[in-house]
């Protein structure tokens, strides 16, 4: 599971784009449009987990005040970054669909018997939504928030790929971005999404809205 994470210098933002070096058109004229000054740098040839904590440990080391992480199959609006910044929340997600069954936000609230979570239909538009779980596609977080947690684990400090460990329960074998997003819940962080930061998730196919459908170019 290699990447590639691309990281701008935005004078306040780091911004990690995860990609495997494989692009849309429709992403690379929407990354192009993005409101990122700065330079531009690649770290390459990593599992998802280790790229973003490459992301965090640079955020820390070289200054940074915010991480915004993007994936490279998520088309977001232009100004989503100042519009995330601009809550001043310590972790913000925009709003994107998955592009597989079933077709929901990717954002989950916890059962009330704690015995897993149910995936947020039903949403307030153009609103600040609390949620226990969110995605990383498109998250904003403050470098506080890195610093001021407790690790993860004994091994991992934020991100960490818990899919194949067998050991666990079966609802804490999560994605890297799960399981960091719930650490960061149980240790009394409020998560949210920006339900008015709507974003294309694509690749051949597009999730918007709850609908898939083929891939289009728009000029």
């Amino acid at each position: 599971m290699a990447g590639s994470w691309e990281i701008a210098n935005q004078n306040r933002v780091l911004v990690c784009t995860l990609t495997r070096e494989l692009v849309t058109t429709t992403w690379a004229m929407n990354f192009r449009n993005l409101q990122i000054p700065g330079t531009y740098t690649f770290v390459s040839g990593m599992p998802f987990d280790h790229a973003r904590n490459t992301g965090c440990q640079k955020v820390l080391e070289l200054g940074w005040e915010w991480l915004f992480f993007l994936d490279d199959d998520l088309l977001v609006p232009p100004d989503t970054i100042y519009r995330l910044m601009a809550h001043k929340l310590p972790i913000v997600s925009g709003l994107y669909y998955r592009r597989a069954s079933p077709l929901v936000p990717v954002m989950l609230r916890e059962k009330e018997d704690k015995s897993g979570y149910d995936w947020i239909t039903q949403y307030q538009d153009n609103a600040l939504v609390e949620c226990d779980l969110v995605g990383s596609g498109c998250l904003l977080i403050h470098r506080d928030t890195l610093l001021n947690m407790p690790p993860v684990s004994k091994d991992c400090r934020w991100f960490e790929w818990r899919c194949d460990k067998p050991d666990l329960p079966a609802n804490e074998r999560t994605s890297e971005d799960f399981t960091y997003i719930r650490h960061l819940r149980k240790n009394g962080m409020k998560v949210y999404c920006d339900t008015s930061v709507k974003c294309r998730h694509v690749g051949f196919s597009e999730s918007f809205g709850g609908q898939l459908k083929p891939l289009e170019l728009k000029l």
